[in-house]
């Protein structure tokens, strides 16, 4: 579904680059200023065409007036504003449809992917190869961050068959057919990992090191966790309709045979149970019933936002040092 704006780009905008690199931003204002210096030094020594995309996704301090700051004053840098909080898969997705490198490189913008590792990931691109994820060499998340990560990963080999030494990670390279394959799903929950898989299986591993947290507390939290594994399961595996038909199909058989002893023991000249045993079997039925629904509603209400084609995103400005555009950007 094609792109809707308001303000259309100029030509000049349009001209592709060796590179681009696209940042998610959330409450990161302290830490803009030294990410954007060390990214610049390390680009410069490439000696290539780039560019730095950064997107705000409505966080609660000041990183978009520092972006503001950097835009206007550095030609290589292009900030962008979300119009609400979209979450960080559609906040990449949108620095993606904005991109305009050959090679497009993804970080998160709290420097424990630090910026002297790109090389690393443009060594291990091969003629053969789409797609280069940086795997830490030694994590620096806290224990909750690991075992979520742990999480997704055995589910993601899971569902998508893919091979367990092979790690999806936010700290990748991409040629720009892959970034292309991407921003022609429409999904508003993405789970960049399974959809990169979806477009490419030329994707390898590359070994970089991970820092620390420079500034402030990780978002990553139980609740995300859930919501992004409930997200991969129901968007990209049928897993959560076949256990709902066996489990349905296995209560069906526990029914009956419920029944069949309910009568023989009436036969027998025994007392059938009275109305306990009939609400403990209409309470557990009930329960799965509604545990069917919601999980049968969540399928039925992806497919109407494909059918409406509700936007991933809205952009609300657009900064860079030579244009300044600010309105409606809807991406169906």
């Amino acid at each position: 579904m094609p792109e809707r704006r308001l303000v259309d780009r100029d030509e000049a905008s349009l001209e592709m680059l060796d590179y681009s690199i696209v940042i998610p931003v959330y409450r990161s204002a302290l830490i803009l200023p030294e990410l954007f210096e060390r990214l610049t030094a390390v680009m410069l020594r490439l000696e290539q065409s780039y560019e730095i995309i950064f997107v705000e996704d409505c966080g609660p301090d000041n990183s978009w007036h520092v972006l503001q700051e950097l835009a206007s004053k550095e030609p290589a840098v292009t900030a962008i504003q979300l119009m609400r909080n979209s979450g960080q898969s559609n906040a990449t997705l949108c620095g993606l449809a904005n991109a305009r490198g050959r090679i497009i490189i993804t970080m998160d913008d709290d420097l424990q992917h630090p910026p002297e590792e790109i090389p690393a990931l443009i060594k291990a691109l091969r003629t053969t190869v789409d797609v280069v994820m940086g795997v830490p060499k030694e994590k620096k998340h806290n224990w909750f961050r690991r075992l979520g990560s742990n999480v997704m990963h055995n589910i993601n080999c899971y569902l998508l068959g893919k091979d367990q030494k092979l790690h999806f990670t936010s700290f990748r390279l991409m040629r720009r057919a892959v970034v292309d394959g991407l921003l022609s799903m429409r999904t508003l929950s993405p789970a960049l990992g399974p959809m990169i898989n979806s477009v490419t299986r030329r994707i390898v591993n590359a070994t970089v090191q991970h820092a620390p947290r420079k500034e402030g507390v990780s978002g990553y939290t139980f609740s995300r966790l859930f919501s992004q594994t409930m997200s991969n399961l129901i968007g990209y595996s049928m897993l959560p309709l076949r256990l709902l038909a066996i489990i349905g199909g296995g209560g069906i058989i526990v029914s009956i045979g419920f029944a069949i002893a309910l009568v023989a023991h009436y036969l027998g000249g025994g007392v059938v149970p009275g109305w306990t045993s009939t609400a403990l079997l209409l309470v557990m039925l009930s329960g799965f019933n509604f545990f069917a629904f919601a999980i049968l509603g969540e399928y039925v209400l992806r497919i109407l936002q494909r059918v409406n084609a509700t936007p991933q995103y809205f952009i609300r400005a657009r900064l860079t040092s030579a244009k300044k555009e600010v309105g409606l950007h809807a991406v169906g």
